[in-house]
C-alpha cells in the first residue's frame, strides 16, 4: 500500500483513506468535513489529551485549529511517513506543537499511529531530502537517508556516524533492522530498510515506461529487437538500488538482469524484493581489486534459469570486466544472453558509468543505454547532444581493441523522457541512447 494525500498516481489507493474509521469528536463543530487519518489522529490528541489552556494561551480555538490541520502523508506498510513540515505548518498548529513537552509529543505520535491502524501502520517517521554529502563531508554515494527522523515504533539500531560505505551491514544487522514495503506498477513489491535506504516514489512513471505502459521505450519488443524475443536478452543495471528498474525489466520478461550496487542495505532490499515477487536472486561480493567471491567460474557453474537477478555488491567500475569474463564462459556453454540494455540511474549524473555501458552492450546486435541526468530545462537538447558526443568519443578508445565483430557505426537518441521535476528549473531526464555496431 502506498498512500499520498493529493497524489493522482494511485487513485485506487487514495480512495482507501476515506474508508478509515474516524474517532468520534465531542461536538459536530469539532469535526472537519473532510478529515483524513492524519487529521483524525491529531484531533483525537487535542480533544482527549491536550489541556484547553494550551489552546487559549496561543489564541487558538479547536474550530480554527481543526479547520487547517496538515493532511499530507505516505504509507509504506507498516510505516507512516510524514513530510518535514508536518508539525510546523500551518502556523497555528506549529505554535501548538512547539509548546508540547516530550511526553505530550510521544502521546501525539501514538494517537496518529492509532488513527492509521486499519492501514497496518505501526511506525511513524518524518521524511527528509537525501543529502548530497554524508556527515563526514564526503559524497553520499549510497544515497543514505541520513535525515529520516523516527517518531514512533522501534526502527532497529541507528547507523553509526561516519562513512557508511566503510560500514557494510552484516546478516545480524539485517535481522534487527526495521523493513517496509510497497506495491507499485501492477503489483511489483519493493522492500527496504528506511533508516538505511532511500525510496524514490517519483520514479513510478519511468518504471511504467519500461513495462510498456507509458511513453516510448524501444528495445523490449520484437520490432526494435529485429525479431528477437525479449525473453532472450539480458539487462545490466549499473545502479541497481533496491530494484527500482530491475523489477520492471523482469516483469517485462527479460531473461536476466545483472545488477551492481555499492550499498549493502540496498542489495539486501533487492534480494528480499526478489523473494517477495517470486524471482530468484544471487548476491555476489565484489572485492576491492575487482575480483568476485569464489571466482567467475564458480558463479557461472552455480547459475541456473531460476536466477533472474545476479546482483554484484561492490563498485560498478568493474562491471565491464566482470561480465566480459562471464560472457566468455557462458557463450562456450551456450547459456549467455546478449546485453541489449544498460540502465544508468544515478542522479545528478551517471556520466562516470558511460564507459562501462559502452563496453557492455552487445557488439553484434547493438542496444540502448538509458542515461539518467538532472538537466536545466532550458538545456535538455544541449545535454542530449553532449551525451551523444560522449558515446561517440568512446569508440576511439575501445573499438581499436575489438577483435570482432563490430565497431560503432551510429549513436542516436530517439527519445528523451522527462521523468519529474528535481528542483526548480531542473528536470530528471532519461536519454535513450541507441548504439549500433557493424563490421570493422
Amino acid at each position: 500500500m502506498d498512500l499520498h494525500d493529493g497524489s493522482r498516481e494511485e487513485p485506487e489507493e487514495i480512495s482507501k483513506e476515506r474508508q478509515v474509521e474516524r474517532p468520534a469528536a465531542k461536538t459536530k463543530r469539532d469535526r472537519p468535513k473532510h478529515m483524513n487519518p492524519l487529521q483524525a489522529g491529531i484531533q483525537n490528541f487535542v480533544i482527549n489529551k491536550l489541556p484547553p489552556s494550551i489552546l487559549s494561551a496561543n489564541g487558538v480555538t479547536r474550530e480554527t485549529l481543526f479547520s487547517a490541520l496538515p493532511k499530507r502523508f505516505t504509507v509504506y506498510q507498516p510505516l507512516l511517513l510524514l513530510p518535514a513540515n508536518a508539525f510546523s505548518s500551518p502556523p497555528a498548529w506549529g505554535a501548538i506543537y512547539r509548546g508540547l513537552d516530550n511526553d505530550q509529543r510521544v502521546t501525539l505520535y501514538a494517537s496518529i499511529a492509532t488513527a492509521f491502524s486499519s492501514m497496518g501502520v505501526t511506525h511513524v517517521a518524518i521524511n527528509a531530502p537525501i543529502e548530497a554529502k554524508n556527515d563526514t563531508g564526503k559524497e553520499n554515494r549510497m544515497r543514505s537517508p541520513t535525515g529520516l527522523v523516527p517518531l514512533h515504533g522501534h526502527f532497529g539500531p541507528f547507523p553509526q556516524s561516519g562513512d557508511r560505505e566503510e560500514q557494510q551491514p552484516t546478516s545480524s544487522d539485517f535481522e534487527s533492522a526495521f523493513w517496509v514495503h510497497t506495491s507499485q506498477n501492477g503489483g511489483i513489491v519493493q522492500t527496504w530498510a528506511p533508516l538505511h535506504t532511500m525510496f524514490s516514489r517519483g520514479n513510478i512513471t519511468e518504471k511504467a515506461r519500461i513495462l510498456g505502459q507509458g511513453s516510448r521505450f524501444d528495445g523490449l519488443d520484437e520490432d526494435s529487437l529485429e525479431g528477437k524475443n525479449v525473453q532472450d536478452i539480458s539487462v545490466v543495471d549499473m545502479y541497481a538500488g533496491i530494484g527500482y528498474f530491475v523489477f520492471s525489466y523482469l516483469k517485462r520478461g527479460v531473461k536476466r538482469v545483472w545488477g551492481f550496487e555499492i550499498n549493502g542495505w540496498s542489495v539486501e532490499g533487492l534480494r528480499r524484493g526478489c523473494m517477495n515477487n517470486g524471482w530468484g536472486c544471487k548476491v555476489v561480493q565484489v572485492h576491492d581489486d575487482g575480483t568476485i567471491e569464489g571466482g567467475i567460474q564458480k558463479l557461472v557453474d552455480e547459475l541456473g534459469d531460476a536466477h533472474r537477478v545476479v546482483v554484484f555488491h561492490g563498485d560498478n567500475k568493474f562491471a565491464a570486466d566482470i561480465l566480459r569474463q562471464a560472457k566468455d564462459l557462458m557463450e562456450f556453454q551456450g547459456s549467455w544472453n546478449s546485453v541489449r540494455h544498460v540502465n544508468l540511474g544515478l542522479l545528478p549524473t551517471s556520466k562516470p558509468a558511460y564507459e562501462c555501458a559502452y563496453r557492455l552492450l552487445d557488439r553484434r546486435y547493438g542496444g540502448w543505454a538509458h542515461v539518467h541526468e538532472n538537466v536545466d530545462i532550458r538545456q535538455i537538447d544541449e545535454k542530449r547532444d553532449s551525451i551523444i558526443a560522449e558515446f561517440k568519443s568512446l569508440s576511439s578508445l575501445f573499438d581499436k581493441e575489438t577483435i570482432s565483430p563490430g565497431s560503432l557505426t551510429s549513436v542516436q537518441c530517439q527519445h528523451v523522457e522527462q521523468v519529474k521535476t528535481y528542483a526548480p528549473g531542473v528536470m530528471h531526464c532519461v536519454f535513450d541512447i541507441e548504439l549500433t555496431f557493424g563490421d570493422p
